[in-house]
């Protein structure tokens, strides 16, 4: 008897065991498609750790039903799915039949909707792209001003003819405005604070781009957790807006990290930080940071304004190796800055002082200590829509940097900026980019530190070069920088499988000693091809560049992110 248990529990335990799974006879849909209907992934080939996709054998009919209710929905009406145990292998066997294709496509509307419907006659019937074109032209409408309107979309399927015909409607109504804004905050945070933080007033047109705008602005503050936009309200064409906001539970947070970037080799931060100091939403930290070639220690205090303004005091020290020298700066910085969307401004005054040690070259790189008290700014505009991994948009930027000599305050005269633009457009998941870089450091009267000077090569520059080691250098080696700088890039970045993506480029940099190039003669080429692997923190990105003109100067990067 106790035998007998023991083969029935044996055979129950084999026959409730995981098996492998497989896809025969599906052509239009891949099957890395059908895992991911039925919940599971297959392993990349360098993957050898992990295990193939398996279901229970109870699951089998359940992923019969569900890879057939997916066939309908792609437009594959006539679609048989079986399976078939093979060997301990569960099989699916697709018959896949003639789809159901769109005949024709009727689009009623006063706003221009075409591109928001991504079928197209003669194209499959999916049901997914049907639904999301519904959304997109809700959302067409509501960026245009019209929360009341109406829409109609109908799909009509002839199974004789595996025809389907679609019709979009849409009737706007009138025009909305954003009515009055009330606000519930806790007690640490000034509801006019956050009220101004919103990227509409009342009386605006309204948008829903605006109320994602205004999302992203006061998700941007630290001491917030949690942001409620509520604008299901009516009154006629008004329409009025209850803001609620809750402060983080727990202000004080720690961070720590570690990684590795071919510039800057192994490196280490921690930190500590209130998010929300002495309440509405202030911020105050300390940050060390280390790595193989720059050491900092700083202190923030951030203080939001109205109208989305921040007051930013820093505090900090900041020791540096360079090829040839070394630097070591205590500074502290005052700035006023404006943030909007896309753009935002910041001005400001920095008082740094640096010294110079350790020279190999003093006539080159002078052991000295100097005060500069510089007025700093900046402008940016950036449409790109995701910043570590963008596929269309565009930013401007703008630094600039100066100071007059003044005995006992400024050791020099002398005016420093950086122009830098970026475009990126995109054909399905084929993306172009181009950046474009200028910068000039003039000084008219005393000395600036030998690190003001622009350096090239690296892998935010010029990737033929190593960090910092482009153009030429003094009788120890060591590359003697630069008073201008003139660099352009250009990328294409295209899918390889999955989550791995290529890029191709080319750099060209124009650097020179005087303040503004020799453009038939300073100018250094790079060349070359890359590796992308996407995460959800960004894609992890290697790139390889060679000088075509010299074919033993070439270097290896590594960093996480795109660089524009």
């Amino acid at each position: 008897m106790r035998y007998a248990v023991f083969i029935l529990l044996l055979n129950m335990a084999l026959l409730s065991a995981p098996l492998p799974i497989s896809f025969s006879g599906n052509d239009k849909i891949s099957s890395d498609q059908l895992y991911g209907v039925l919940g599971l992934r297959k392993p990349y080939g360098i993957e050898v750790w992990e295990d193939q996709p398996s279901i229970e054998p109870i699951a089998v009919s359940q992923s019969v039903s569900a890879l057939s209710s997916f066939y309908r929905s792609k437009g594959f009406y006539h679609a048989r799915v079986t399976s078939e145990t093979v060997e301990n292998k569960v099989v699916f066997k697709i018959q896949e039949n003639d789809p159901i294709l769109i005949g024709d496509i009727q689009i009623n509307s006063p706003l221009d909707i075409g591109s928001a419907i991504v079928l197209r006659p003669e194209g499959l019937f999916d049901q997914e792209a049907f639904s999301e074109s519904k959304s997109a032209i809700k959302k067409r409408y509501g960026e245009s001003g019209y929360c009341n309107a109406q829409f109609n979309t109908k799909a009509w399927v002839d199974i004789e003819t595996d025809r389907a015909y679609l019709l979009f409607e849409a009737t706007p109504g009138e025009p909305c405005t954003f009515g009055a804004i009330s606000v519930e905050s806790t007690p640490n945070i000034d509801r006019n604070l956050t009220a101004s933080m919103m990227r509409f007033e009342e009386g605006d047109p309204y948008s829903v781009k605006a109320i994602r705008e205004s999302y992203e602005a006061l998700y941007a503050q630290e001491g917030i957790s949690r942001v409620v936009i509520n604008d299901n309200e009516r009154n006629g064409s008004v329409v009025p807006i209850t803001l609620n906001v809750e402060e983080a539970e727990r202000p004080i947070r720690f961070t720590a990290g570690f990684g590795y970037s071919s510039d800057q080799g192994i490196a280490a931060q921690s930190g500590i930080k209130h998010r929300n100091f002495l309440g509405d939403l202030k911020t105050l930290s300390f940050d060390v940071r280390y790595s193989q070639i720059k050491q900092e220690a700083a202190a923030t205090l951030g203080i939001p304004l109205q109208n989305r303004g921040l007051i930013g005091v820093d505090v900090g020290y900041k020791n540096e190796i360079y090829d040839g020298y070394k630097t070591e700066s205590t500074y502290q910085k005052l700035t006023a800055k404006y943030q909007d969307t896309p753009a935002s401004a910041m001005m400001g005054f920095l008082l740094d002082q640096v010294k110079t040690y350790d020279s190999k070259d003093t006539a080159t790189f002078p052991d000295n200590k100097l005060s500069l008290v510089s007025p700093i700014g900046e402008l940016n505009y950036d449409t790109r829509d995701k910043p570590l991994e963008p596929t269309k948009g565009y930013w401007l930027n703008a630094n600039f940097m100066g100071s007059l000599y003044t005995a006992q305050i400024s050791d020099a005269s002398y005016f420093k900026t950086l122009l830098s633009a970026a475009y990126i457009t995109s054909i399905d998941e084929h993306v172009f980019g181009a950046k474009l870089k200028w910068g000039t450091l003039r000084v008219y009267d005393g000395e600036v530190p030998s690190s003001y000077r622009f350096y090239a090569g690296g892998m935010n520059s010029n990737r033929a070069y190593t960090y910092r080691d482009l153009g030429p250098k003094n009788s120890d080696g060591d590359p003697i920088g630069f008073s201008s700088l003139t660099e352009g890039s250009f990328e294409y970045r295209f899918p390889i499988y999955q989550e791995f993506r290529g890029v191709l480029f080319t750099d060209v940099t124009f650097a020179s000693k005087n303040t503004i190039p020799d453009y038939a003669k300073d100018g250094y080429v790079g060349v070359g091809a890359g590796f992308r692997y996407v995460t959800p923190i960004g894609p992890i990105a290697i790139d390889f560049g060679v000088d075509p003109e010299d074919t033993a100067q070439y270097a290896l990067h590594f960093r996480i992110g795109e660089l524009f």
